[in-house]
């Protein structure tokens, strides 16, 4: 490659970074099982980051409409769905546009999601979209609409990213409009158009992000948010 293609290669490069959300790298990984208070680093807090869980309570939080399923310990939010209990837990503000960062960690055959610009009302994963969290045992093979990293029932992700049960993950999760992108552990494993999935087209740009306690216990923590832009 000549210097001068190189210098345009390196041009554009850095024109398209500039216009996408930033997304984790390998080497910006949090620590993968040592406990931590949630705090933001510098990068973050320039770029507009804010914490979403405090670490303490679930300020800003609520249960839909039942009793709970998650509940603070050690810094860390707990998920265990019990009988005729709220399964999952639901931002008390709306977002449309936003880069949500989190981590999570799952036990053996463990099932959960984050939801993202969904209803409160009907099934959360079909009336919004669902980032899917599952444990599928060591004989993984292809990834498949039901895989974690996947919008779930309708995108499967490109690639396994997530680590094995007891391993924290750390999530990212960006909506710009019509794109929705997926990173997990540095690794970007999903990115999708809304308007190119008939299933998809009609779902709404904004709605609650929610953490889902399907089954077995699931645990979140470090969980940061940046409005991409304002509400349109």
């Amino acid at each position: 490659m000549s210097l001068r293609t190189g210098a345009a290669v390196s041009l554009a490069l850095l024109v398209l970074c500039s216009l996408a959300p930033p997304f984790a790298s390998p080497a910006a990984a949090l620590p993968r099982n040592v406990a931590e208070t949630p705090a933001l680093r510098a990068e973050e807090k320039a770029a507009g980051f804010a914490l979403l869980f405090n670490g303490s309570d679930l300020s800003g939080w609520e249960h839909n409409g039942k009793p709970g399923t998650f509940e603070v310990k050690g810094g860390v939010l707990v998920g265990l769905r019990k009988k005729d209990s709220a399964y999952w837990l639901s931002t008390i503000e709306q977002q449309g546009d936003f880069e949500l960062r989190l981590q999570y960690r799952i036990r053996a055959h463990g099932n959960s999601g984050v939801f993202i610009r969904a209803p409160r009302e009907g099934r959360t994963s079909q009336m919004g979209m669902e980032i899917q969290i599952y444990d599928e045992g060591p004989d993984k093979n292809t990834p498949d609409k039901g895989s974690t990293g996947s919008i779930y029932g309708v995108v499967a992700p490109r690639k396994f990213a997530d680590r094995g049960p007891g391993e924290w993950n750390d999530l990212w999760i960006a909506c710009d409009g019509d794109l929705v992108r997926v990173t997990i552990n540095g690794e970007l494993v999903n990115e999708a158009r809304m308007s190119d999935y008939e299933a998809l087209k009609s779902r709404p740009r904004r709605g609650y992000i929610g953490l889902s306690a399907h089954t077995d216990v699931v645990e979140f923590r470090n969980i940061r948010l940046r409005p991409i832009r304002a509400a349109r």
